[in-house]
């Protein structure tokens, strides 16, 4: 992990820094699900910051029960030192906090780094989908206060 390295959920007042952040790592950082580009929301998203510089960040989706990653980047000068799994397991205890169950990447095949992350922060492969993707989840033992087991 890198020295000086937070990992913070983003605020509306960010959105101006996020939009930089999305354009500076790219458009494959984000998913298409179900064959449309999903937005990026301020409120659904953890950003990693080395020093003043945002260099990563995660972002989801969710209903009462689980969540969709839908977008996962980081810059390329800070790749290769575990900031994306910081940010998965980050992500993962946020979501558990939340009283949250499960939470799932869609990963296209040909993105074995990003693929190695997901296994590396504790999701297991549990298929494929016809549009050349892989599908990991990650069970995340959060407590239900409405009666679900």
């Amino acid at each position: 992990m890198l020295p000086n390295l937070t990992i913070h959920p983003t605020r509306a007042s960010d959105s101006e820094a996020l939009e930089a952040l999305l354009r500076a790592i790219g458009p494959r950082c984000v998913v298409n699900l179900w064959a449309k580009r999903v937005s990026i929301s301020p409120d659904q998203t953890l950003v990693a910051v080395q020093g003043d510089e945002w260099i990563g960040f995660v972002a989801w989706q969710h209903d009462e029960m689980q969540a969709v990653i839908v977008g996962l980047g980081v810059g390329a000068n800070h790749r290769r030192f575990g900031v994306a799994t910081g940010l998965v397991n980050a992500l993962a205890e946020h979501l558990r906090d939340s009283g949250l169950r499960l939470v799932e990447a869609v990963v296209p095949r040909d993105r074995t780094g990003a693929m190695g992350v997901f296994e590396a922060a504790g999701f297991r492969h549990i298929g494929q989908r016809p549009q050349g993707c892989a599908t990991f989840e990650r069970r995340l033992g959060g407590q239900r206060t409405d009666g679900f087991v």
